[in-house]
């Protein structure tokens, strides 16, 4: 029989025939299947000719490692097999290349993989997952068209509808009913009445309350609250009202609309019911949400703070429902994308997610259609590596590369290395493809930039330009430029230089907000501090004045300001501002009625503001990557950092998703001890920095540490020493300072 006709039922038997069924150590097959890295691409198409597989490694003992890799591709419409890889003697379990001939357009195809763990024991066939490709493929790796839009729904996850029961009913009067669904969600109310009489109801639906079962209606800002008359027809079971959404005055064109199988939804909590006709029964109503495929077990954090958790919740569920459509928006009130608030959203969403689709589709719709402010143009740098870091997937950068030079902004540099704003010339504009000129934007509103003076020389504009020359040079590297990575690092250098220069302030000790001001702001100090720009001697008392100005800035800020206080080992300021009970808080956001991030931290604020705005979700990145720890070192988490920072917790339970699998981590402090229970994903490797003064101290499952074979100390000049380790359960016990 040939492999042709022998079809996956036969390969699925061939595996076990090789052993793996008998084996009780054997590794366990394959799951977690992406393919154009994402996990359910059978409800969406594929463009790719040749795509790029990934799959989670299940080992059934700690260290499990990959050795080997064999994917099946199967033609379903023909039952062929149109690409086995054979067995490939490689540890890659992302981004591994599709190997065939060119996949066909309008086509359905099925594949599966199997793996060897290190000591070459083959794993049993994965299940089978299904694909379909769409009406052109491409043989290379592109951007979309011109006419990319959110209708288009090629390579990313496609918008999957909820159907959800209120989790209260009030009556409210004749013929009226109340409905809580709990939280505010993107959608429509659906009337589920098969055959009923003919007449008329009014639904209305609404964010917030006036009172006790009672909308608010003319809630503030962009708050919405819509009443509409719903009438009953007897060969339509769903009756819904008729939404609408109506673009700021201001905005022309660039916002998005839902698909049309989706038809208008606005976000709301609650709905009222009045003048019910005869027969209608209040179960009879749901809310129907949107929201593209989303795993509410992929990520987990509980503490002993309970206030910390609640905002960690309100954070993800905030990356949940925002996103209704397709794409990452700025909320409600504009619906269209912006680089600054991508970036905070696409680390937010790594951190609560398995899942990497969205956020590529949202950065390369912005690099064909960027927005004005200056800095959000390097942002599209910063976004691109950690897609790469994130994926292992160099396909973007590659196709992006040309593009991403010019987000750099160097054609607005001086002689000096520093970009001058006044520089701006028509085909600069052009090259981004922008139609008005760009703007520094330091933050928004502009109340929230802490009196900041904008120049055209900006300390804040080049602490992004410096940032931006180094990830250049990074992604350079990665793409075997080294010309190219040599230039980015020298320029990159010559600004280092210069900005000492130019903006710090030797008599106060900080820096200025640009060439020849004399105040200096907040984010003047922050962003130079997040960035790498300022000198180690420099660093302690900057730091300082950062922490004690609070949260001088916009939610926007306060993403890059939590990351500081972390990386810079301050993570007991870092929680208590994630805990805070101020008006310039989350919590202050849950207090006024909202149950998604607010676009601002009160309508004192930002009196147009809406109640759904993702670049508040600061909080989910900063649990994941600085208090839980877990960052990739090496693309595709090939090798990755765990460095906890629990400060004064006694106690966390924490998830956090890798696209090699999940890190699960727990945490528990005794007066003066501490335990450390970590599992790994097979496949990884980690570098473990564990909150204790020595290494020596440290015990695992009650030994010394130095007694495993399977753990290394890692020496570091001016770091602390580090243990490398590979995936698997451990279990650490170390001494702890007593809390103050």
């Amino acid at each position: 029989m040939t492999l042709d006709r022998l079809g996956l039922c036969g390969l699925m038997l061939l595996g076990n025939l090789l052993g793996a069924a008998e084996d009780p150590g054997a590794p366990q097959p394959p799951s977690g299947l992406m393919i154009e890295l994402l996990r359910h691409p059978q409800q969406t198409q594929i463009d790719r000719a040749e795509p790029r597989f990934g799959w989670l490694v299940n080992g059934g003992r700690p260290g499990t490692r990959q050795s080997a890799w064999r994917v099946v591709v199967h033609s379903s419409d023909k039952e062929r097999t149109v690409w086995d890889s054979g067995k490939v003697e490689d540890s890659r379990s992302v981004a591994v290349p599709y190997g065939g001939s060119p996949l066909a357009p309008q086509s359905s195809y099925r594949w599966q993989v199997m793996t060897w763990d290190a000591a070459g024991r083959p794993s049993s066939w994965s299940e089978p997952q299904t694909f379909h490709t769409a009406d052109r493929v491409a043989a290379n790796y592109e951007l979309a068209s011109d006419d990319w839009s959110n209708v288009d729904f090629t390579n990313r996850p496609t918008l999957v509808q909820h159907l959800q029961e209120p989790v209260e009913v009030i009556a409210i009067g004749t013929n009226a009913w109340f409905f809580d669904f709990g939280r505010a969600a993107f959608g429509n109310l659906i009337i589920d009445w098969p055959q009923p009489p003919e007449g008329q109801m009014i639904v209305s639906l609404g964010e917030k309350l006036a009172a006790p079962a009672t909308l608010d209606p003319s809630p503030p800002g962009s708050v919405r609250y819509q009443r509409h008359p719903v009438k009953l027809e007897a060969e339509q079971r769903w009756h819904q009202p008729g939404l609408t959404w109506t673009p700021p005055g201001w905005m022309k064109d660039g916002f998005f609309s839902p698909p049309s199988e989706v038809g208008q939804v606005i976000p709301f909590r609650y709905a009222v019911v009045e003048d019910a006709v005869a027969g209608f029964r209040p179960d009879m109503v749901r809310r129907r949400w949107w929201a593209v495929p989303f795993d509410e077990q992929a990520a987990r954090f509980q503490s002993s703070r309970p206030g910390l958790d609640q905002i960690w919740e309100l954070c993800r569920y905030t990356l949940q429902a925002t996103s209704f459509l397709g794409v990452y928006v700025d909320g409600e009130r504009e619906r269209k994308p912006y680089e600054g608030d991508a970036y905070i959203n696409q680390l937010a969403h790594y951190n609560v997610d398995r899942s990497y689709a969205l956020a590529r589709h949202t950065h390369e719709y912005l690099l064909q259609r960027p927005t004005w402010p200056l800095e959000w143009q390097m942002h599209s740098v910063m976004i691109a590596w950690e897609d790469y870091l994130h994926t292992g997937d160099a396909r973007s950068l590659q196709a992006c590369y040309d593009r991403l030079v010019v987000k750099t902004l160097i054609d607005l540099a001086r002689e000096d290395g520093l970009i001058d704003a006044s520089r701006e010339t028509p085909e600069l504009l052009a090259a981004l493809n922008l139609t008005q000129s760009l703007r520094t934007v330091i933050d928004w509103p502009p109340g929230e930039r802490d009196g900041h003076q904008i120049t055209a020389v900006d300390a804040v504009a080049n602490a992004f330009h410096y940032r931006a020359l180094v990830l250049m040079h990074k992604i350079a590297l990665a793409l075997d430029r080294p010309d190219d990575a040599r230039r980015w690092q020298q320029r990159a250098q010559r600004v280092s230089d210069r900005y000492q220069q130019v903006f710090f302030d030797a008599e106060s000790g900080r820096y200025r907000d640009g060439e020849a001001v004399d105040h200096s702001s907040l984010h003047a100090n922050l962003f130079p501090l997040a960035f790498g720009l300022v000198p180690e001697a420099n660093q302690g008392p900057i730091l300082d004045w950062v922490q004690s100005r609070g949260m001088a800035g916009s939610v926007y800020a306060a993403h890059h300001l939590l990351e500081v206080l972390f990386k810079y080992g301050r993570p007991q300021a870092a929680i208590e501002l994630i805990d805070s009970r101020g008006t310039r808080s989350w919590h202050n956001m849950i207090q006024q009625g909202a149950t998604m991030t607010m676009e601002a931290w009160d309508q004192r604020y930002k009196p147009n503001q809406d109640w759904n705005h993702a670049w508040a979700t600061g909080p989910a990145a900063a649990v994941g990557r600085r208090l839980v720890g877990v960052r990739p070192l090496e693309p595709g988490y090939r090798r990755m950092v765990i460095a906890p920072q629990p400060a004064d917790l006694d106690f966390f339970d924490a998830r956090v998703p890798t696209i090699r699998g999940p890190v699960q981590m727990r945490w528990q402090r005794s007066e003066d001890s501490a335990e450390l229970q970590l599992t790994l994903p097979a496949n990884t490797t980690a570098e473990l920095l564990l909150p204790v003064r020595s290494l020596d101290q440290v015990s695992l499952g009650g030994q010394p540490w130095s007694e495993s074979p399977d753990l290394h100390r890692l020496e570091r000049t001016g770091q602390p020493d580090a243990l490398e380790l590979e995936g698997g359960v451990y279990r650490f016990q170390f001494p702890v300072d007593p809390k103050p």
